[in-house]
């Protein structure tokens, strides 16, 4: 039962960090930092908008761009951490 914890909690670890990889890689692409045609870089951004695009859009169905800004990542990262929390907590009260 233990393990099932740690697992969920490193799959829920990996999915943030892709997360912020996601944000950043768009960010530096709609900054024309890195170019979008690069082979590598299209098909890590490919990747990552199919893993995180289906969330994301259910979010911006009730959080609309505030002042041009995205907020719907940052609001899935504070969900997945709360669920994080609760898990770790779960876990030691065992």
């Amino acid at each position: 039962m233990n393990a099932l914890f740690i697992l969920l909690d490193q799959i829920i670890s990996i999915y943030i960090y892709t997360l912020i990889a996601y944000v950043i890689i768009t960010l530096l692409v709609q900054f024309e930092i890195v170019n979008r045609y690069n082979r590598i870089i299209d098909l890590i951004l490919r990747g990552l908008i199919a893993l995180h695009e289906p969330f994301l859009i259910k979010i911006r169905k009730y959080i609309p761009f505030i002042g041009g800004m995205d907020f719907s990542p940052v609001i899935v990262i504070l969900l997945l951490s709360f669920i994080r929390n609760l898990l770790i907590d779960y876990r030691l009260s065992l």
